[in-house]
């Protein structure tokens, strides 16, 4: 599908939307349902959207899905059984999340957990905004693929949407800028609206591919604002400079990358993640040095390459962390 014909659909007014513009009103209470609401903070909170019908689509891996929303109809505030990732393809998208007035420009993202409470303003006959509806399971393998299986910056993120039992967590990621946001999200639709018996994997690998972009610019994003960050964007960051850096980084490196005191960056790790920077570090020399002899290293090299000077040190972090040796978890990988 040619990306001028993809405008042209996703401008094309539905029947409902020149309703709606004629002064037509949606009946918010019957869509709501009755019954089926979440207690927010002692407030009952309407659900919309059933999770067995919003994550099957045509051309998308289970667990996915794409709708364009609807313009001239307002939303009132709710939350969902899953997932959902807002995109904003052309003008602007006023909403209220969790009581906060928020305004997503265009090719910007807002991640809400579940259990958010969110509405979605009025929007105009050239504000274009999508909803990527996606089951937690879905989310959770797609992070684990988009960086790395030892990923730090996507492991914080699940966690910081997952750990919550309430699960109110939301992620607004300034993106305006970046253009693979806006092609991926430009492909993946077009697999949507022209499907071929490959589209569902097409659109996972685009996916996994979008949340790449989303975590380097959301680290980039702390890194460029005056304003404090909250103490689990600084921790995602440095989670993020670690996992890149392991093998020769040291406190004061990491200090100076978010813009704060060696002793408040290590006080901030520990509370936040329950362990030291050095641990840390440990972590994330010993998951390259592992993704090392994956790829057929001898253990001298990965541990070389992964910054251990000191072998025997080596060999026994290794054994503490994956229960063997070197050479041992080599000959159990399939050959």
């Amino acid at each position: 599908m040619e990306l001028a014909r993809l405008d042209n659909l996703l401008l094309e007014l539905t029947d409902s939307e020149r309703a709606y513009r004629a002064g037509a009103h949606y009946d918010w209470s019957d869509a709501l349902g009755q019954g089926n609401q979440a207690d927010i903070d002692g407030r009952y909170i309407r659900k919309i959207g059933n999770p067995t019908l919003v994550l099957r689509q045509e051309g998308m891996p289970d667990g996915l899905s794409i709708v364009r929303n609807s313009r001239f109809n307002p939303v009132p505030e709710h939350v969902h059984d899953y997932v959902e990732i807002s995109y904003v393809y052309r003008g602007r998208a006023p909403q209220i999340v969790n009581g906060t007035p928020l305004t997503l420009a265009q090719n910007e993202v807002l991640l809400l957990d579940a259990a958010c409470p969110h509405a979605v303003g009025e929007l105009g006959e050239h504000d274009i905004m999508l909803s990527i509806i996606i089951s937690r399971p879905m989310l959770s393998r797609s992070l684990e693929q988009s960086l790395s299986p030892t990923s730090a910056v996507s492991r914080f993120l699940l966690n910081a949407l997952t750990d919550e039992t309430d699960h109110r967590g939301h992620v607004h990621f300034h993106t305006g800028g970046s253009r693979r946001v806006r092609r991926y999200m430009q492909e993946m639709l077009c697999e949507r609206l022209d499907p071929t018996p490959a589209s569902p994997q097409i659109v996972s690998r685009l996916f996994e591919l979008l949340l790449v972009e989303l975590m380097q610019s959301y680290e980039a994003a702390l890194l460029q604002t005056d304003e404090p960050a909250l103490p689990s964007a600084q921790v995602a960051a440095a989670m993020g400079f670690i996992e890149r850096n392991a093998c020769d980084c040291t406190l004061d490196d990491l200090a100076r990358h978010l813009h704060l005191s060696p002793n408040y960056a290590s006080a901030l790790l520990k509370r936040q993640t329950g362990r030291t920077f050095m641990q840390l570090v440990q972590e994330g020399r010993l998951a390259r040095a592992a993704a090392l002899l994956d790829a057929g290293a001898t253990a001298e090299a990965a541990a070389r390459e992964a910054g251990y000077a000191n072998m025997s040190f080596f060999y026994k972090k290794f054994a503490e962390r994956y229960g063997c040796t070197p050479a041992a978890y080599r000959q159990r990988l399939p050959r």
